[in-house]
């Protein structure tokens, strides 16, 4: 307590104009615990007297007062004029023994405890009593400057504060929220449980017991209690089903109130795995795991509460899937809507991304039909119209499962292997491969890998780059077309088909896509390939080659030029007008023994590596991009049984795991064999391996299957005139105008199919109830994700409080614009907590 600052406060107080019919300033000062009597010994006010109350002892030892009657005839008799103040080193007496209350009743008071002088220092009404009791009842609180400091940011208009919002505030305060606001508040306390220990030090819990019931009508003994009732609302309002009969007495208060809270916690995804974590420990009291296991599947697709929801559903797609009776698209829906709006979907990405691709390989399945086709160009057309599709599903199913295969729910899945491997080699395969090489010799009919550099590179009116990525099949370079696409940077993006010569091997492919010259050799029975007498070997060689057909031509390999700077990018790239880039990652890692089993990987590489390559050739300013490959691949994750092994009888100046040549015309069982330049190939007629040396039979090539001899020729055009890509539009549905209950179902329209080639993409957006700009309802995430137009998203909003219109508003998640809008009255009759 200054001294300084008690003379401010009174000579404030003396310098106010006294409301008539006051012609002067009484005030009296009643110190009764004495903190402040060696300040009023030297306490001086301007145009002010002060006068004290004395107390004596009389002859009967009592306490009496002394000068009460000076004082009295000083203040009504001698001066009636002059500005006082009357202080006591004394309680206030009490009515009946305070001979100066006739004084008292004309005048004011004043007080100089801590709580007066923070009134004054923090700006409160000094006549709002409750703000000085508030500060009485936390004096310990109010003792540490530090506390003080934080509260004082924290208030917005102290003059007009209440006493129940000055108590939010200093809860606030203890339990380090950033604002005064009940839910902050307790958002604070869920994430922090030993902020309780610290409220209680302070304040004491009444008031936030009293807060909770006020706002969600709940009467809680215990914090625990609180939590518990949050789960269970929260977890019954979410599936949308009334409470067990084993947590009924959990499910109290104003249920809409408390889901919407506890949504709002889930939204962020730091608060999400708190609130998660806290839900488990306390989910393990409440027994919460057979409560999700008496819910219907489709109650279940609703939860997200907790982590067990995932491993429930996870297992019932599976079981379903594998009784092989579901309607695929309704499953595949399914699983993409938890694997984009699950709050676990991070850790379970891989296991719905497993499951995803099973389900679209067994729809397959069901609907496969290879057409007997009279030509192989027919056959090519199917291929690259839809069984390639096949071979992209069952990559993309081991691959994702080797990155979950450590994990023990992974066992989940060990059924499926042996059905999508007896699909995909016996159903697939062996089929479509000996239809494709019934008609074999008609390739020389279709687009042919070895008229790529004068059909597309060699009249190029523009600088051109050429990625050529070892071991690219077709449905890999499709997969990085529309990951192209997507990107929506591009002018144009193609994909065309290509076949490779025989065998399908780097050393002839490589040679293929090079400039054909005045001679360009392959020469299998001296394993020598040329053009114009120049080795195609090596990235030297293939750039002198380039050089003869265009002399501003280069060849590097695409790890020497992603390590350069970008400043030596850019010279690389200067002045040049056809340059080749050398890319090996599947054929690097595939065609060992010790690594195929990571062939899957390696495709997901190479994708990653060609977009790279692709952004930065573009920003170099090379518009005009084509990715190719030497050959393809076949790959089997199952281990080659011996009778899928063919043991060739005759004689072979060249022998693969996939083909074998020679100078004579000869026939194998289980093979085809067709004359090729001077020389007859022979070749598995299914997916048959041959009994060679060494080990590694799941990646080979070099046959004659579709996957080994289907490249891509993807052609990419990028430019100022790019047409602009936009995400979809979307309407609400119509549903009637008003509101009837807290819970109530919308529907709205993705107007556009997800089409990239159109630069139409998928569009994530949010839904919420709004009263004028504040948000009164749970939020809900909708992916627009559908390949037809008019696609119908069906979700349910909880609306707080009490509201004569609200706005339905569905906004971009991550421009936040607005999409659309609808108003409706709310019309709510008697509310029903049940009302699903």
């Amino acid at each position: 307590m200054e001294k300084e600052k008690i003379k401010e406060m009174l000579e404030e107080r003396f310098q106010v104009i006294p409301a008539y019919p006051k012609k002067r300033h009484i005030l009296f000062w009643y110190d009764g615990q004495k903190a402040f009597q060696d300040i009023i010994e030297e306490l001086q006010l301007d145009k002010v007297k002060i006068l004290r109350l004395q107390k004596g002892i009389n002859r009967n030892g009592e306490e009496i007062d002394t000068n009460l009657f000076k004082i009295k005839y000083t203040l009504e008799i001698l001066d009636t004029d002059s500005h006082y103040l009357i202080y006591s080193a004394n309680p206030r007496p009490s009515k009946h023994e305070n001979y100066l209350l006739d004084i008292e009743s004309y005048s004011d008071f004043f007080e100089a405890d801590k709580s007066a002088i923070l009134v004054d220092d923090f700006g409160f009404d000094r006549k709002n009593h409750g703000i000085h009791d508030t500060i009485r009842e936390y004096s310990e609180f109010f003792a540490s400057k530090e506390r003080r400091e934080k509260l004082r940011k924290l208030l917005e208009n102290p003059l007009n504060i209440s006493k129940e919002k000055l108590k939010l505030s200093v809860l606030a305060v203890i339990v380090g929220a950033k604002t005064a606001e009940l839910q902050e508040i307790l958002k604070n306390i869920i994430f922090d449980s030993s902020k309780l220990e610290q409220i209680k030090k302070w304040m004491g819990l009444s008031f936030l017991y009293e807060q909770i019931l006020r706002k969600f009508h709940l009467s809680i003994e215990t914090w625990e209690k609180f939590l518990k009732v949050l789960l269970v609302v929260h977890f019954y309002r979410e599936v949308q089903q009334k409470p067990s009969i084993h947590l009924e007495s959990y499910y109290l208060g104003k249920t809409n109130e408390l889901f919407i809270f506890t949504s709002s916690l889930f939204q962020n995804q730091n608060d999400s795995k708190h609130i998660q974590e806290i839900f488990y420990e306390v989910g393990k009291e409440l027994n919460m795991k057979d409560r999700i296991e008496e819910l219907e599947f489709e109650k279940m697709l609703l939860g997200n509460s907790f982590e067990y929801f995932e491993k429930r559903i996870l297992q019932e797609l599976v079981d379903r899937l594998q009784l092989g009776v579901v309607d695929y698209s309704q499953y595949i829906s399914w699983i993409q809507e938890r694997s984009h709006y699950s709050l676990w979907k991070e850790k379970y990405f891989y296991f719905y991304e497993t499951l995803l691709s099973a389900a679209h390989l067994l729809k397959e399945k069901e609907q496969l039909e290879i057409q007997d086709r009279k030509t192989l160009s027919e056959i090519l057309e199917d291929y690259t119209a839809h069984y390639y599709k096949i071979d992209q599903e069952y990559r993309n199913f081991y691959y994702s499962y080797d990155q979950i295969k450590s994990s023990e729910l992974a066992s989940i899945f060990d059924s499926f292997h042996s059905k999508i491997s007896h699909f995909y080699e016996v159903e697939y395969l062996e089929v479509l491969l000996a239809l494709w090489n019934e008609h074999l010799e008609e390739r020389n009919s279709l687009a042919q890998q070895k008229d790529f550099y004068e059909r597309y590179i060699k009249n190029s009116n523009t600088r051109v780059a050429v990625i050529i990525s070892d071991a690219l099949r077709y449905e890999v370079g499709e997969e990085i077309t529309r990951q192209l696409e997507k990107e929506g940077n591009a002018k144009e993006i193609q994909i065309f088909p290509l076949l490779t010569n025989l065998p399908s091997i780097t050393s002839v492919g490589m040679t293929q896509l090079l400039p054909p010259g005045k001679d360009r050799s392959i020469d299998l029975f001296h394993n020598k390939m040329t053009v114009n007498g120049i080795s195609t070997f090596s990235t030297e060689n293939r750039e002198k080659i380039l050089k003869e057909s265009c002399l501003e031509s280069s060849a590097i390999s695409y790890d020497t030029f992603k390590n350069k700077s970008r400043g030596e990018q850019e010279a690389y790239v200067k002045g040049k007008k056809v340059l080749y880039f050398y890319h090996d990652s599947i054929d690097a890692i595939g065609d060992k023994a010790k690594t195929e089993h990571r062939t899957f990987d390696a495709c997901k590489m190479a994708m990653q590596d060609i977009l790279s390559l692709t952004k930065i050739l573009s920003s170099l300013g090379i518009v005009n991009i084509f990715i190719s490959s030497d050959h393809g691949f076949l790959y089997e994750r199952k281990e080659i049984e011996e009778y899928n092994k063919l043991e060739l009888q005759e004689e072979y100046f060249l022998l693969g795991k996939r083909y074998a040549f020679s100078t004579k015309k000869v026939e194998e069982k289980g093979c085809i064999t067709i004359p090729i330049e001077d020389f007859f190939g022979v070749f598995p007629q299914k997916n048959q391996r041959i009994k060679v040396g060494g080990s590694g039979l799941q990646f080979v090539h070099g046959g004659s299957s579709p996957q080994e001899m289907i490249i891509p020729c993807i052609h990419y055009r990028g430019g100022a005139k790019v047409k602009k890509a936009k995400k979809v539009g979307v309407r609400i549905k119509e549903m009637g105008e008003k509101i009837t209950s807290h819970f109530r179902k919308f529907a709205i329209y993705q107007l556009e199919p997800v089409n990239p080639q159109e630069k139409l993409l998928e569009r994530t957006v949010v839904a919420a109830l709004y009263d004028g700009n504040i948000c009164i309802s749970n939020e809900f995430k909708i992916l627009l994700c559908a390949e037809t137009e008019n696609t119908e998203y069906s979700f349910s909003l909880t609306l707080s409080g009490e509201h004569e219109k609200v706005i339905l508003r569905v906004t971009d998640a991550e421009s936040k614009d607005i999409l659309d809008q609808k108003e409706y009255q709310v019309k709510i009759g008697i509310a029903s907590e049940f009302d699903f």
